[in-house]
């Protein structure tokens, strides 16, 4: 269903008396990737300008940009210890690349594949078993239009951290100590990349989507079902699930053990691109954006569809933190709540253009997007307030 109405504010939570900062970015280029992270307070911005931004969150203050890529940016993940803030990129340029949050320098390069990495994840793998040592580090996982994904370690060790020698940075795969697999299989452009543990799940192009071990380099399942291209893929370790959605307008429901599909999840009408499943818990919920101008709401255990959100026009990026939903897209930027699926607000009304990319955690909102008239790409902060950064 559809409601256009508006929820009242609560004194936690509080739309009238939000603070709002708006600042320029990146000139009028496309705005690719966008970060929030609220314990650290900052705001990362990727582009097709080559360049990555890096912002205050609670002041809006520009900090450094990150220069060295000579391609766009199209994916981001952050790596964040006690010790060191860190942030994974990959390009256009075939490379993938390390950088300091704190100094503002690339640590290092990774060279071997031979497409733009379109997508990539950084994730903790499990002890290894009667290592009494501290826990494992984090590997990079990357997925690329050369139809490959690859795994790489990080170099050094985090809270040590040195920068690599040019001689390193420069090295391809064949001679790079970091790069630990290559992940063959998929016989088209790699879209989309989930990872927990030691799992990665990948979704391509060539309308599969396949389970891999990132320990072994094991392709434990090939999950055939989608007739047309596959565009996002979300793994759930807690309920051994993966979900995977494409351009045949459907969503499968896989066992991430047997590999078999428990359900196909059938409402939208177009092309899936968006897919995302909140962590709260007892009651998850999954959200889909579709081509076909509308966001669903899913009870993901079940295949319950919950609420069809509307919007004006096809969405381009959303989140979620299972409680409220931002949606950007052609001229809007709209908040639903989840549970009801009442809209709470439309936000930036007559100000943009197009919207680039959304971040949401529940108190603060971050949208880049085009401003109307001017063509200028803008990043809007709010703070919504509350000190429960739940709601």
């Amino acid at each position: 269903m559809s409601i256009q109405t508006e929820l009242s504010s609560s004194n936690a939570w509080n739309l009238h008396t939000r603070k709002h900062i708006s600042l320029p970015i990146h000139g009028k280029s496309i705005v690719t990737c966008l970060e929030l992270n609220v314990r650290r307070d900052l705001i990362i911005t990727a582009s097709d300008d080559f360049t990555i931004a890096v912002y205050t969150l609670s002041t809006g203050q520009f900090k450094f940009t990150l220069t060295g890529h000579e391609g766009g940016i199209w994916s981001l993940a952050p790596v964040y210890s006690d010790e060191r803030s860190l942030l994974v990129s990959g390009s256009t340029d075939k490379t993938v690349r390390i950088w300091d949050l704190t100094s503002g320098k690339c640590l290092h390069v990774f060279r071997g594949h031979s497409g733009t990495v379109r997508c990539l994840a950084v994730v903790s793998l499990p002890p290894v078993e009667g290592d009494a040592s501290a826990s494992r580090m984090p590997v990079i996982v990357t997925g690329s239009r050369d139809k490959s994904v690859k795994v790489w370690s990080i170099p050094g060790n985090l809270p040590n951290y040195r920068m690599a020698s040019d001689e390193e940075s420069s090295a391809d795969e064949s001679s790079s100590p970091y790069h630990l697999l290559t992940l063959i299989g998929h016989t088209d452009s790699i879209r989309s990349i989930s990872a927990h543990g030691h799992v990665a799940v990948s979704g391509s192009y060539d309308c599969t989507a396949r389970i891999w071990d990132i320990v072994s380099g094991e392709c434990k399942r090939i999950l055939n079902g989608h007739s047309e291209k596959i565009y996002a893929v979300v793994y759930d370790p807690t309920h051994d699930q993966v979900y995977s959605a494409g351009m045949d307008g459907t969503i499968n429901v896989w066992s991430a053990t047997s590999g078999l599909c428990l359900r196909t999840l059938i409402g939208h009408t177009s092309l899936i691109g968006l897919l995302e499943l909140s962590s709260s818990e007892p009651s998850p919920y999954l959200v889909s954006g579709s081509a076909d101008a509308t966001l669903k709401v899913w009870e993901p255990n079940t295949g319950t569809l919950i609420h069809t959100l509307t919007t004006p026009s096809v969405t381009t990026s959303f989140h979620h933190d299972g409680k409220r939903v931002l949606a950007g897209g052609v001229g809007m930027l709209r908040m639903w709540d989840i549970k009801s699926g009442l809209v709470v607000k439309d936000l930036l009304e007559g100000k943009v253009s197009s919207v680039w990319q959304v971040a949401f955690d529940g108190q603060w909102g971050v949208c880049a997007y085009v401003e109307m008239g001017s063509g200028q790409s803008m990043l809007d902060i709010w703070d919504f307030g509350g000190n429960d950064s739940r709601l």
